[in-house]
């Protein structure tokens, strides 16, 4: 098992754990591993290993639109469709 990123680092990192995202984002785990599932949450997969990495930024960014478009009262498949009409970010 591998050491622990301090927040410093993980704050100046490109790619970061699902991990990394809740401690940066407040969300719970499981959500973002549900939005990674229903493709809401884009990530990279490094190597053989099946290790899935999320650009922090672009992740972070959806997160937040996601809150936006909850607290407009949309539903998440409401928000699934919307991003699947729009052209790749």
């Amino acid at each position: 098992m591998s050491r622990r990123r301090s927040l410093e680092t993980i704050m100046r990192a490109e790619l970061v754990t699902v991990s990394e995202l809740v401690q940066l984002s407040g969300m719970r785990y499981s959500t973002l591993k549900y939005y990674t599932e229903i493709g809401l949450l884009p990530f990279v997969q490094l190597d053989a290993g099946l290790v899935r990495r999320y650009p922090r930024v672009q992740a972070l960014k959806r997160l937040e639109q996601i809150r936006s478009l909850k607290d407009e009262g949309l539903t998440i498949q409401q928000i699934v469709d919307h991003y699947q009409s729009k052209p790749a970010e």
